[in-house]
């Protein structure tokens, strides 16, 4: 409520948990505004008849119960009186209650102030979502408000908690009754129970909150003492002064929330009037996050009814046994939106957080450089990946050549990257040994044409498979394609669905080894928002459960494709009976970097020196590659003693 009048403040988003006063927020902006700062207001529930509900059983009765507003708005019944179930008028405005089925309802006239309630149950219009076509109906006012609150739903889909991550993040820190330690109270770390101690069952009837400062249980009376020193902290990520900081885990050591901008990242703004902490930079002491959208986060923890005391609360988990009682709890009683059968979302941040600087182009555990293309309708997107042992890999490049493919400059840039050198710090050069490019767009003749005439460097047209109820198929076809001749071209037809599992297991390792991702620190958010912008849904087909990828609405995954694409090359490699390992051995790609260690030098024998002469493709049925003296007779030698010595294609 105090977010309403505190300065630059355009947006409120409350994301907060049942029965924990969001009619009571909307209740008072609309007495506020009628009362002290009239103009026309919009409030949208889900349906009709919920719009005529929330008339008749909360505006109606608050009008009633608050004299000045009584005198304002007036009690009379006929229509012509400006007071109607879905039209409220006073002096310098109006409150209209609409539901948010029909798109005349939102966009019959401009509107200062728009409050939205239970936006999550908005049933989506042919004409669009219908909160956007209510927002474009305050574009003639430069002091608009617009006011969302729900408990969110399910991941992905929730509006409400979409709109809290756009905004500021602001969560609720209490001061511990025993020790004065802050803490923002979160239901599977603050609260413990007993069990029974012969037959282990649960007593929930003993949860409490602990402080995690000193560990002391606080009793019921307690929680609502510490409910009176609630602040609210913005704790929305931010990157300033070239360091990603979070908020919330900045204050995990500090004993408590004061105005130390560099070790706490939070300084009092603007007073106790509107009572927010906001978040500095811990270097320059800047305000990175802006509060024109003030988003706020509350689970029950943070209610101070009988009926929401920890008991209670675990007494829910505990009966929460199957996923449809997992999502009611994380929705109701958490103010956390949950998806069902799926494992833990991916988090961009975290991903963001692990980048690297390295010492060279290419890194010591490198072994070989695949490429992933990507072709869209006006550009191409790149990624080089280096692949070390046991598929450790690492994001040499990513790279961006705007243009369509069909244009012949587009095609000589495109493979004139493909042709770069990249060296490792000992001087070792690498060259991408195969590459993946997309064929499934509008450009598929133009993929075909610039794959076809690269065949002999493994640059490889493919599409990704139609598998129909998730079926998951290997990376690369089993059975071995059809002649990759030029008058025979097939696109590969990749197993992208298993590739993606693995990729979506490699995401998650957090210690190098194997399967681990490093990143270069030239990767930016929207690359690592690119890379897990999908996610496994569980759909039920005929009574049978089936796992698929899905796009989250809004994002774009370039960069996931490209990944995969670059994976797909290396199998094609595996496929043609490359060893991975043995080549990390042959190229000396080192397991684990010796810092003291002196820079490995090139064995100058012939074998060696011959491998780093640039090749020529022999057109036979069965590829040869020829290596070695170009005046000397062609030596041929198969692909997997090739590979081995480091040479080109």
């Amino acid at each position: 409520m105090l977010a309403v009048t505190e300065p630059g403040v355009r947006k409120i988003s409350a994301m907060v948990a049942t029965q924990l006063l969001k009619s009571t927020l909307l209740e008072n902006i609309i007495g506020f505004r009628a009362h002290l700062d009239p103009g026309p207001m919009l409030c949208v529930q889900p349906k009709d008849d919920a719009a005529d509900q929330f008339s008749k059983e909360r505006i109606a009765p608050f009008v009633k119960a608050t004299p000045v507003l009584r005198a304002l708005i007036g009690t009379s019944k006929t229509r012509d009186s400006g007071d109607t179930i879905d039209y409220k008028a006073f002096p310098g405005g109006f409150l209209g209650i609409v539901g948010a089925g029909s798109p005349d309802n939102l966009a019959r006239r401009p509107i200062r102030d728009l409050l939205l309630d239970e936006v999550d149950k908005y049933a989506p219009l042919k004409e669009g979502d219908p909160t956007k076509i209510a927002e474009e109906r305050q574009g003639t006012f430069d002091n608009s408000l617009n006011v969302a609150v729900c408990s969110p739903t399910i991941t992905g889909e929730s509006k409400i908690h979409a709109r809290f991550i756009q905004g500021d993040q602001r969560r609720a820190s209490v001061a511990c009754p025993d020790c004065g330690h802050r803490q923002f109270l979160e239901f599977f770390d603050h609260v413990h129970w007993s069990k029974g101690k012969n037959d282990k069952t649960h007593r929930p009837e003993t949860a409490r909150v602990y402080c995690d400062g000193c560990g002391v249980g606080w009793t019921e009376g307690q929680r609502l003492r510490a409910l009176a020193t609630i602040r609210w902290h913005q704790t929305r990520p931010f990157e300033c002064c070239d360091e990603l900081q979070k908020p919330l885990e900045s204050y995990a050591g500090a004993a408590n929330l004061g105005n130390d901008a560099v070790e706490v990242v939070w300084d009092w703004w603007a007073g106790p009037r509107h009572a927010v902490y906001r978040a500095r930079c811990r270097h320059c002491g800047e305000w990175p996050v802006n509060n024109e959208h003030a988003s706020f986060h509350a689970g029950k923890l943070y209610s101070p009814w009988p009926n929401d005391a920890p008991p209670k609360i675990a007494g829910k988990w505990l009966e929460a046994t199957d996923e449809d009682g997992k999502l009611v709890f994380y929705n109701t009683q958490l103010a956390l939106p949950y998806r069902k059968n799926v494992g833990k979302e991916l988090d961009g941040d975290t991903l963001l957080a692990r980048r690297e600087v390295w010492p060279a182009e290419v890194p010591d555990g490198v072994a070989l450089l695949t490429a992933g293309i990507d072709v869209q309708d006006y550009r191409i997107e790149i990624e080089v990946v280096g692949w070390g042992r046991d598929e450790e890999s690492w994001s040499i490049a990513y790279e961006v050549i705007d243009g369509e493919i069909v244009d012949k400059p587009i095609q000589d840039q495109l493979d004139k990257f493909l042709q770069r050198v990249w060296t490792r710090a000992d001087g070792r050069p690498f060259t991408i040994t195969a590459a993946c490019i997309d064929s499934g767009g509008h450009h598929t003749n133009a993929v075909y044409d610039f794959s076809k005439a690269r065949l002999g460097r493994f640059i490889w047209a493919i599409k990704g498979e139609s598998a129909r109820d998730g079926l998951r198929n290997p990376v690369w076809p089993i059975k071995r394609p059809r002649s990759r001749s030029k008058q025979t071209f097939r696109p590969v037809i990749l197993g992208v669905n298993a590739a993606k599992d693995t990729i979506r297991t490699y995401l998650g390792k957090d210690k190098p080894g194997t399967g681990y991702m490093h990143f270069s620190v030239d990767r930016d958010v929207n690359y690592f928002q690119q890379l897990t912008a999908e996610r496994i849904v569980v759909k039920e087909r005929g009574g049978q459960k089936y796992r698929v990828w899905e796009l989250i609405a809004g994002r774009a995954n370039e960069a996931l494709d490209c990944r995969v694409y670059a994976y797909a090359a290396l199998h094609g490699l595996m496929h043609m009976s490359m060893k991975l390992n043995k080549r990390a051995d042959d190229v000396g790609a080192a397991v684990t970097p010796d810092p003291d260690a002196e820079p490995a030098l090139e064995d100058a024998s012939d074998e060696t020196a011959s491998a780093n002469v640039p090749a020529t493709i022999v057109e036979q049925p069965a590829v040869k590659i020829t290596v070695g003296d170009p005046e000397a007779p062609p030596k041929k030698v198969s692909l997997g003693s090739m590979l081995a010595r480091g040479g080109k294609s």
